[in-house]
């Protein structure tokens, strides 16, 4: 099992993240730390932080979902 697929089934726990939204996601950003690394670059912009996933993705992951992902990496 490598550290993408660990990866994966954290992202598949999340409300509102399908398999389809969980690839998508490891399509961007293959571990948790490069996504952490990549919200960290927009600093202190909440809405811009939450919002990053649904943008970069073209809508494949859908606003709750983006929402929801940055929540669970950054613990709010």
């Amino acid at each position: 099992m490598t550290v993408s697929d660990v990866f994966s089934i954290q992202l598949m726990q999340v409300p509102q993240v399908t398999e389809e939204v969980a690839l998508a996601v490891l399509d961007l950003y293959p571990t948790l730390l490069s996504l952490a690394r990549a919200y960290s670059l927009l600093e202190s912009d909440v809405a811009a932080q939450e919002e990053m996933l649904r943008t970069q993705s073209n809508n494949v992951v859908n606003a709750g979902a983006s929402k929801n992902i940055f929540h669970l990496v950054w613990g709010n």
